[in-house]
């Protein structure tokens, strides 16, 4: 099914509306249609009446209680800070990281999504090579965001990720087959963050692992990654399971394949 077809039957009511159209700029994202996606959250901040740009803008300990219409008003719209935010992401990860940084910044320190810019902007200046500026700027967030980021930089910065044969406690690896396949004992679902349930992200995590011979999981690198921690949420998933390593000519094996995290929140 197309993303557009999607979209029709999910927002069947109003399927030009902005919180359409961000979950369709989702949807390309997924598909690596990065310009598609990029037009389909410009026309979401488009789409969005000025109050709830406004009023995010604002701090919200001093907002007023909105009435029953402007609430469910509220609801069918998409947030302006999120669908920036996703113009930016759409750009890392299209790789073009300038951009993606340049969007970043325009976020307003008040609205919701401003701290996981700020972290992807480190995650930006680590892709560049500059680690000194992505210490820095995670420094000056709370210390999940170093945690996340000592997960996650050793498996998106290439010369931090070691070849197969560093990991495999000195057995060769071998591409994962229907024969030579592993068998899972005990596996748990990645959990969703608050973060990420509020920005509705949906998506898959794809992580390339290690089947080690000796029983050991090794997570080597990201395929497909998600924000708001996600990624970070399917590697401490990942991590947990349990296994009986692959056989072949009567002997276990390492083998080297691809684990998917699925987040869906409907």
């Amino acid at each position: 099914m197309s993303c557009d077809e999607q979209i029709k039957n999910q927002f069947a009511e109003n399927t030009d509306g902005s919180l359409a159209n961000y979950h369709l700029g989702w949807c390309y994202l997924n598909s690596k249609k990065y310009d598609d996606a990029v037009a389909a959250f410009q026309k979401a901040i488009q789409s969005i009446p000025n109050w709830i740009k406004e009023r995010e803008e604002k701090d919200i300990a001093h907002l007023s209680k909105l009435s029953k219409e402007r609430q469910e008003e509220l609801q069918r719209n998409a947030s302006p800070s999120l669908a920036r935010f996703a113009i930016g992401w759409t750009y890392q990860q299209a790789e073009r990281y300038d951009e993606a940084v340049a969007v970043y910044r325009q976020i307003p320190t008040t609205y919701p999504a401003v701290e996981e810019a700020r972290y992807q902007t480190a995650m930006v200046y680590l892709l560049q090579g500059d680690r000194e500026k992505a210490a820095a700027q995670v420094a000056k967030m709370e210390e999940r965001f170093e945690w996340r980021l000592n997960i996650e930089s050793k498996l998106f910065v290439p010369d931090l990720i070691p070849p197969d044969e560093a990991i495999s406690n000195g057995a060769p690896t071998i591409p994962m087959t229907s024969k030579t396949r592993p068998s899972i004992l005990y596996r748990e679902k990645a959990k969703y963050t608050e973060e990420a349930r509020q920005a509705k992200i949906q998506g898959t995590v794809v992580l390339q692992v290690i089947f080690r011979s000796d029983g050991v999981m090794v997570i080597h690198r990201v395929i497909r990654n998600l924000p708001f921690g996600l990624t970070a949420m399917a590697v401490v998933a990942g991590s947990r399971i349990q296994f009986t390593p692959a056989m072949e000519n009567g002997s276990p094996v390492s083998t080297r394949g691809n684990l998917e995290f699925t987040f869906n929140l409907y």
